[in-house]
């Protein structure tokens, strides 16, 4: 490659006072512990790797005549790096975004990984080449990986321990209920109970195979493993969450989730419960590739870094709507990542009384909340249990989505969160507050407000389909209808308190198989 033109004294007198930052500059405070660094170059980079293990970022020689800028700034960028010990550089997305020209658009096709042995390394990298972006180097963003994971609850310890879904002002660990202080589910089942064709990608720490809703899980994807499998690694957090958004409801035996038919997709993006926030952005990018509606994050990262802001905008440009927890710092102004960005809705937690949770993050990013503290959902493959966090809060707003993705398949991003926060139930503050958002999730309210068509009369279970399902229920109510018919009898489909010969031909009528 041989230089032309003539070099900027500004950018020469900055480049050579870069070649000997290292001692003056302090590495980044708020670095976590990762030792990854994400820079984005410039468009047309090519990266080149020299017999000392150096890595030369400079721009396409076949797209551009090089210059002594590029030259001498892809010289300190190789120095930098060096001296910090880099093991690896390699392209972020391991598995290209199925949409290119999105992907452009979002710069999510300039993305990279470096590799440091430690994290004061990769902090000091950071500190050392940042002025670098100021004249016009080969990387247009540097910056550590940013560590979170699973948003954990603080170390807090089938329908009726549901108070979420069914409050009737039951005691839940000495504290009394208010009467209907819950997401108002109830009456949206008599409309609908979800759709198979709803797929949730859950992006998580992984799921156990929980009998409340393995029949519906999908092949899935471990980001950090970079394999297909996705057991759970973090104390059932992931299968906890799993069974608050889609537990097999009406089933004569644990609990019932919001969306019943939905089906979920397993994606793990965290090794136990923790891990990068570019692991999160890889999990993003393959859910929406392979066919998420939904993408439920019940995660929390305090730096939000601008990979996981692309790969958001990516989900949000090919009409993906994206759930995320708030985040359980319990401080105000502190909503985390994703949860923070705009085209997320953002769900904080509140309890029994339709209080905000103590331990509930805060903010103008909140949209609305939803039930977050001790909330009883799956654990194990067969087991129940309690867990409090926003991680709890954000499926019974993702389970919401796909109830009304169900009635309305077309329901895009703007659509969903506009129709949560208008529909929302005040509980804090009249209006908008930074603890609930719009207030309360009111799923019946949602689905109703895209005035869905009525389920047909033959359809007893409200999946939106006749079949074979509800043939079973038919016969197995057969006869005269118990005590309130209209209340107890849901076979009765002519409603003259029998169930007959009249009720399965009008069935047969409706049948869709």
């Amino acid at each position: 490659m041989r230089p032309t033109g003539f070099i900027n004294s500004a950018f020469l007198t900055t480049a050579i006072a870069l070649t000997g930052s290292a001692a003056a500059m302090e590495p980044v405070e708020d670095a976590g512990s990762s030792a990854r660094v994400v820079i984005r170059g410039t468009p047309d980079l090519r990266i080149f790797s020299d017999r000392d293990g150096g890595f030369w970022l400079v721009p396409d020689p076949m797209k551009k005549r090089l210059g002594i800028e590029d030259l001498v700034s892809a010289r300190i960028v190789r120095d930098g790096l060096s001296a910090g010990g880099i093991v690896d550089l390699t392209p972020l997305f391991r598995i290209p975004p199925a949409d290119p020209i999105a992907a452009s658009a979002h710069r999510l096709d300039r993305y990279y990984v470096a590799e440091f042995p430690t994290a004061a390394a990769a902090a000091e990298v950071v500190a050392d080449l940042s002025p670098l972006l100021a004249i016009g180097g080969p990387i247009e963003s540097i910056e550590i990986d940013g560590m979170g994971g699973v948003a954990s609850p603080p170390n807090d310890t089938w329908i009726m321990s549901q108070y979420g879904v069914h409050n009737v002002g039951q005691n839940v660990s000495g504290q009394d209920g208010v009467v209907g202080a819950d997401v108002n589910v109830i009456g949206a089942w008599d409309w609908t109970i979800g759709s198979s064709e709803v797929v949730v990608a859950v992006l998580d720490a992984g799921l156990s195979l929980h009998e409340e809703y393995e029949n519906r899980l999908l092949p899935g994807w471990n980001v950090p493993d970079g394999n297909d499998q996705f057991a759970d690694e973090c104390s059932s957090h992931g299968t906890h969450v799993a069974g608050i958004l889609a537990a097999e409801g009406n089933n004569e035996q644990g609990v019932a989730g919001v969306a019943w038919r939905t089906r979920i997709m397993p994606v793990v993006v965290t090794d136990g419960c923790g891990g990068v926030e570019s692991w999160v952005a890889e999990g993003i990018i393959w859910a929406v590739d392979h066919g998420a509606d939904i993408l439920n994050m019940s995660l929390q990262y305090s730096v939000g870094g601008q990979v996981l802001a692309d790969a958001v905008a990516y989900a949000n440009t090919a009409g993906v709507i994206q759930v995320a927890a708030a985040g359980n710092s319990g401080q105000t102004n502190d909503v985390q990542a994703p949860a923070r960005f705009p085209e997320t809705i953002a769900v904080a937690a509140t309890d029994n009384r339709d209080e905000h949770w103590a331990s509930s993050s805060s903010g103008p990013e909140v949209d609305l909340a939803a039930p977050g503290w001790r909330v009883y959902s799956c654990t194990n493959t067969s087991n129940y249990g309690y867990k409090s966090g926003t991680s709890m809060a954000a499926p019974f707003v993702s389970g919401a989505v796909a109830l009304m993705k169900a009635v309305e398949p077309d329901l895009d991003p703007i659509t969903a969160k506009v129709m949560l926060r208008v529909n929302a139930v005040d509980v804090e503050e009249f209006g908008f507050d930074e603890f609930t958002g719009s207030g309360r999730l009111d799923v019946e309210a949602a689905v109703l407000s895209l005035d869905p068509t009525p389920p047909a009369p033959g359809d007893l279970n409200h999946d939106g389909i006749v079949d074979g399902e509800d043939f079973g229920i038919l016969l197995t109510g057969w006869g005269p209808c118990p005590g309130d018919c209209e209340e107890s009898c849901d076979a009765d489909i002519n409603g003259d308190c029998q169930v007959n010969g009249t009720d399965l031909g009008l069935l047969f009528i409706d049948w869709t198989g």
